[in-house]
C-alpha cells in the first residue's frame, strides 16, 4: 500500500521489509509534523484541517487502485474474525440500543449494508482517518500514516470516522460545521453503517 501511495499521498517511504518464521516485518522513514490530536488537545479548530486531509486522500486516483477496502470484502474479513474469535472483544453498543453484542451486530450489518451500485463512484479510502493518523508540519502540510485499511471503498466511510472523531474528541457542533462544509448533502445511514462496522475490527 505504501509502495502504491508514493507520488499519489504524503505516506512513509517504506525502506526494508523482511519476513521470518516469527512474522513480517517492516521499516519506514519518519514523517515530518505531530498528530493532529496535539491541535485538539490545544484546543485549536481542526474542522478545516479534517477537510483538508479528506480532499488530498479523496482525490488520489483509484481507476487503477489493487487494493480493494469496500463493504464486501469488510463484511467477508469480519464473518472470519468472528468465526475465529479475533474480532475486537470491548465494543460499545450504547450509541444503538437495540443491539444486543457482536452476533447481533453482524447480522445488522449484513442486512443493511449499503448499496454499491447506488450510482457513486468509489474514492481511495484512508480506511482509519483520523487525528492519529494524521500528522500536521511546521508549514501546515498535511501526512498520512497507518493505511492498512487502505483502498478502493464508499466515499463515507472516511467521512464516517471524521465525523466520529470530531464528536467524541472535540463537540457535536464540531462535528456538523464539519458536515457543512462538505458540499455535498449528508449520508447519516451510510455514516452509521460505517461506525457500526468499525466496532467489530
Amino acid at each position: 500500500m505504501l509502495r502504491w501511495l508514493a507520488g499519489r499521498l504524503s505516506v512513509p517511504e517504506v525502506v526494508a521489509t523482511a519476513e521470518t518464521d516469527h512474522g513480517a516485518f517492516m521499516i519506514t522513514r519518519a514523517l515530518p509534523g505531530d498528530p493532529l490530536f496535539t491541535r485538539i488537545d490545544a484546543g485549536k479548530p481542526v474542522e478545516g484541517l479534517f477537510l483538508e486531509a479528506l480532499r488530498l486522500v479523496q482525490a488520489v486516483p483509484v481507476a487503477e487502485c489493487p487494493f480493494d477496502a469496500g463493504v464486501f470484502p469488510r463484511l467477508t474479513e469480519l464473518d472470519y474474525l468472528l468465526a475465529q474469535g479475533l474480532a475486537a472483544e470491548d465494543i460499545d453498543l450504547s450509541p444503538w440500543p437495540g443491539l444486543t453484542g457482536p452476533e447481533d451486530l453482524r447480522a445488522h450489518l449484513h442486512a443493511t449494508r449499503p448499496a454499491e451500485d447506488s450510482g457513486e463512484d468509489p474514492v481511495f479510502s484512508h480506511g482509519d482517518l483520523g487525528d492519529s493518523n494524521i500528522l500536521i508540519d511546521s508549514r501546515e502540510t498535511l501526512h498520512f500514516i497507518d493505511l492498512g485499511r487502505g483502498g478502493r471503498a464508499d466515499r463515507w466511510l472516511d467521512i464516517a470516522f471524521l465525523c466520529r472523531n470530531l464528536r467524541e474528541e472535540v463537540s457535536a457542533e464540531a462535528e456538523q460545521a464539519f458536515l457543512r462544509q462538505l458540499g455535498r448533502p449528508d449520508a447519516p445511514d451510510r455514516r452509521r453503517f460505517f461506525e457500526q462496522l468499525d466496532e467489530l475490527f
